[in-house]
């Protein structure tokens, strides 16, 4: 076995580009992507580093976006219809575990989206834990990210080199970041990329 720890991301790799919320809103609400813009590369990047509240954030933009509902509808719209796991990865996932390798969920999530995914995703479900990171307080890109993840692992006794874990991204960008840390790394394009890259 080349790596022991494998980190994965979540938007891109176990939910299809196709499915993420922008393009329910797109779909089902007539919401652009320029509408929501502002928001996701300005506030909502405070909330994913858990310096802002979703909610609160939300109240301040969904009557510009020309949403009808409430934030708790919205945001369960985003967590339901934009949630849709991919179930060959997952099972794929599953059986890497099986196998003996050590798998975690890495995403930038701000904290109720977190909580969702940890519930459904972590505890042994299809993940051993969650790191995301708006509970830890900084993007996965950073190094207090990959800190604070490392010391977590190692209280719980799973100790580690670096060269023995592995980060799989279809953000490119995410990928170079974590790459100069000393991680190695997949940007991951398909099931079967990530089939090659562990073979």
């Amino acid at each position: 076995m080349k790596y022991k720890i494998l980190f994965f991301d979540c938007d891109g790799v176990l939910i299809k580009n196709a499915l993420l919320f922008r393009d329910v809103l797109i779909d089902d609400y007539s919401i652009l992507p320029e509408t929501t813009k502002p928001f996701f590369t300005g506030s909502f990047r405070q909330c994913s580093t858990g310096q802002a509240d979703l909610k609160e954030e939300l109240v301040k933009v969904i009557d510009d976006w020309g949403w009808k509902g409430t934030v708790d509808e919205l945001i369960h719209v985003w967590f339901t219809k934009g949630t849709k796991i991919e179930p060959e990865v997952t099972d794929y996932i599953k059986s890497l575990r099986t196998l003996g390798y050590r798998c975690f969920l890495t995403t930038d999530q701000e904290l109720y989206r977190g909580e969702h995914l940890k519930e459904l995703l972590g505890n042994g479900k299809v993940f051993e834990d969650v790191f995301y990171s708006g509970e830890v307080g900084h993007s996965k890109k950073t190094e207090p990210f990959w800190k604070e993840v490392f010391s977590r692992l190692e209280k719980i006794g799973l100790s580690h080199e670096r060269e023995e874990t592995a980060f799989i991204d279809d953000d490119t960008h995410k990928v170079e970041a974590v790459s100069k840390l000393g991680i190695n790394t997949l940007l991951y394009t398909d099931l079967n990329s990530l089939k090659d890259f562990l073979n």
